[in-house]
């Protein structure tokens, strides 16, 4: 891989999503959303569709060999190993609600690795990023997974609001993890969610049938905040849990994927 080749589109993944957020905060003020319902509680937006049409176009006309993944127009494919995983809003729900946690995700892999990310919430300017073996970043600060003891930390856990026939077995271990730890929460948005563990905000993320587009970014800015994971991947979905390397043994003991 080209140090010049890669830094060019480090410096392209900032542009981009900054300039997609700009898009985000503008829709937030306008008078009507137009939504569409794509499946059981599953929702796109018309702000959804510009955002990804957005991004696609923009690193197409300046890396058109590049491949890209996304959410809402699924894959172009490349030919020299960069592919762009887009989430034009990740918390599409949220956004639908004006509840201000969502986010633009954005992740780049070469030759199947990921090796950058970036997640931006253009309601309170937070820009969380990471380069593979560079460390991970909030606005441009380092940041890293919490040390708190577990007794004391907020863990970020979201139910299957999608396949309720799976909900008693997944309550089974949320309440396991609700006894281990002082409070949970579910803030709506998969990758703010595991931003928030990278950045010390929780503790751990549980959640089950994530697709890629929805973690890929916001999981190599844990890793490089030193968070560890867990994934178990079935067809075109997967349960995800993050949270800082002092809890495995605990988490290892209770939690299922």
């Amino acid at each position: 891989m080209s140090i010049k080749d890669f830094q060019s589109r480090l410096d392209a993944l900032d542009d981009v999503i900054k300039q997609a957020g700009l898009i985000v905060k503008k829709s937030l003020t306008a008078s009507e959303m137009q939504t569409m319902v794509k499946g059981t509680n599953d929702f796109v937006t018309t702000t959804d569709r510009e955002v990804e049409t957005f991004i696609c176009t923009w690193i197409r006309e300046r890396f058109p060999q590049d491949g890209v993944l996304g959410e809402e127009y699924g894959t172009q494919e490349g030919s020299d190993g960069y592919v762009w995983v887009i989430d034009p809003v990740d918390g599409t729900v949220n956004f639908m609600n004006s509840f201000p946690l969502h986010c633009i995700s954005i992740a780049l892999q070469k030759d199947g690795s990921l090796v950058a990310g970036a997640v931006l919430n253009p309601v309170y300017d937070e820009l969380f990023s990471a380069a593979e073996g560079q460390g991970a970043y909030l606005n441009g600060k380092r940041i890293r997974c919490t040390s708190l003891p577990l007794e004391q930390s907020v863990a970020l856990v979201v139910p299957p609001h999608r396949r309720h026939e799976s909900l008693e077995r997944f309550w089974q271990n949320e309440r396991r993890i609700y006894e281990m730890v002082s409070d949970t929460r579910s803030i709506g948005s998969a990758a703010m969610s595991i931003c928030y563990v990278a950045s010390g905000r929780a503790s751990m993320y549980y959640e089950w049938y994530l697709h890629y587009y929805d973690y890929a970014a916001a999981l190599l800015i844990a890793k490089e905040a030193g968070c560890r994971y867990r994934l178990k991947t079935e067809g075109d979905v997967t349960n995800v849990l993050v949270f800082s390397g002092i809890y495995e043994s605990s988490l290892m003991e209770n939690v299922e994927l």
